[in-house]
């Protein structure tokens, strides 16, 4: 459901991509006309100003959503799936982006293991990844994410916009920042500490757009954030979903 053909990767100071025209023009479509609704959202606002609703952030609403729509249920069995896992991790390789993470099949692991006990060797530890997805939704008058590197156990990260062409102003803001502490002491953030604004500087901006997807990989120094947005009209939203693999 999601196609990374044309993504292109910028690799300092950490691996980012953006694939454009990543979900099939009329499943997208389906997706942005069975969002959620606002009123089953939760606020997020100490690491910004954001509403999510997710697995963790009002589980009840966010279960009841998917089903009663079957786009979002489809695209949630797709997520949750091992072959999604699979195939990102083949996509970040091809990238030269390996980061040897991968969930081996029943068989696979069942050799490793006789191998070793033939062997007389410890067992092998299998690393287990696991997928997920939030809505996501900030105000234009002032939504906005704090710098941050991600939890330590997130592996990969993609933000896919949901909104129409031509539905965007891009005086709004809302882009994908990454940025850099000024006080590079602090430059090392495995652990996910958040900064201010007006501690980092930006690198650069990823737009706000439709039908892409950002992909980028949790590192020491994957500091990100979303500037706070500029618009006056709180109806507005800049509505996402974000999408994390990570390891358990």
């Amino acid at each position: 459901m999601l196609n990374f053909k044309n993504i292109k990767f910028d690799y300092d100071p950490y691996p980012i991509g953006i694939a454009r025209g990543a979900i099939a023009p009329d499943f997208y479509e389906e997706l942005i006309d069975s969002y959620p609704a606002d009123d089953i959202f939760v606020s997020k606002d100490y690491h910004g100003v954001k509403l999510s609703l997710s697995q963790v952030n009002n589980r009840a609403g966010y279960y009841a959503h998917l089903s009663k729509s079957a786009a979002w249920k489809r695209f949630y069995d797709y997520i949750k799936s091992e072959g999604f896992i699979a195939e990102t991790m083949a996509m970040l390789k091809s990238h030269n982006i390996d980061l040897g993470l991968a969930n081996s099949s029943a068989k696979e692991r069942l050799i490793k293991r006789f191998k070793a006990f033939r062997k007389g060797s410890p067992q092998p530890h299998f690393p287990t990844l696991r997928s997920r997805f939030e809505f996501s939704s900030m105000p234009i008058t002032g939504g906005s994410i704090r710098p941050h590197t991600d939890a330590p156990s997130k592996v990969v990260t993609m933000v896919i916009p949901l909104l129409r062409e031509g539905e965007w102003n891009d005086e709004y803001g809302g882009g994908t920042s990454v940025v850099w502490p000024k006080d590079r002491t602090r430059s090392f953030n495995f652990t996910n500490g958040y900064m201010d604004f007006d501690e980092v500087e930006c690198l650069r901006t990823y737009p706000f757009e439709p039908n892409q997807c950002m992909v980028f990989v949790k590192t020491y120094n994957s500091w990100h954030a979303v500037w706070p947005m500029t618009g006056n009209d709180p109806s507005i939203l800049r509505r996402t979903l974000t999408i994390n693999i990570e390891s358990e």
